[in-house]
């Protein structure tokens, strides 16, 4: 059987179903759970400041007249979003959110997992990004957690609360075409944790944020950016889940 249970260390004290061999998170037993496995027809997404009608979940950010591009990929098996950047010399942004509606809450332990792939390696200034962001903004959010790619490579974890940004090396260097499953681990606010594939990484590093309640506020965030250059990129994402505590 590879369905496990865990309470402690996976699910902030609550009752959850996870993949033993995959450390994919099957389901969780809490207040606030949000999952979307990219599965549906709507395979293009309205833009950000857009209009989203009944049923629209997120929006895309795109910044460059290249322009890069956020879809999900057609017949794709299980479901898959790509964030790319193209090759025109000039700064780029393709990213997927929820159009800026902060609804999560880092300061509610709020814990972001996400699989995902580079499935066109990160090149010149192109930077990979995943986790919780506040407000969107070119190069990173001033409030956010999560993970970076850039060309070199390295996975790196970061949390930043506007007047401290925390970042480390997580020692694994992203291979093309490789699903990794990432997690940020929010229960507490003072020692946020970061996994891969079920290990924890940074782990000699306090991530500590001190976002009071308004800035700890925050949205899921997808992305592929570069500040200028003929970098190229994609980032392949299978599916995004977030849980929390009520309040």
């Amino acid at each position: 059987m590879s369905t496990r249970a865990d309470y402690r260390q996976r699910f902030g004290g609550d009752l959850g179903y996870f993949n033993g061999k995959t450390f994919e998170t099957l389901q969780v037993l809490k207040p606030v759970v949000f999952y979307d496995d990219f599965i549906g027809a709507d395979l293009v997404f309205l833009l950000t400041n857009a209009t989203p009608g009944e049923g629209c979940v997120w929006t895309k950010k795109i910044v460059g007249t290249g322009p890069p591009t956020v879809a999900k990929t057609a017949d794709a098996t299980n479901g898959v979003v790509a964030c790319a950047l193209e090759a025109t010399s000039q700064a780029q942004d393709g990213a997927l959110h929820t159009n800026d509606q902060k609804q999560f809450s880092i300061a509610q332990g709020a814990i972001f997992e996400a699989r995902a792939a580079l499935t066109v390696l990160p090149t010149g200034n192109g930077v990979a990004s995943l986790g919780l962001w506040g407000d969107w903004s070119a190069g990173g959010a001033d409030h956010r957690v999560g993970f970076e790619i850039a060309a070199d490579l390295k996975i790196v974890a970061e949390s930043d609360d506007d007047i401290t940004l925390i970042d480390e090396d997580t020692g694994i260097e992203a291979e093309v075409n490789k699903y990794y499953i990432f997690r940020v681990d929010c229960t507490d606010q003072s020692d946020i944790k970061f996994y891969i594939d079920g290990k924890r990484v940074a782990g000699g590093t306090t991530f500590a944020n001190a976002a009071n309640a308004a800035n700890s506020k925050c949205q899921p965030h997808l992305g592929m950016y570069k500040a200028s250059g003929n970098g190229v990129g994609t980032l392949s994402v299978d599916y995004v889940r977030i849980w929390q505590d009520r309040s």
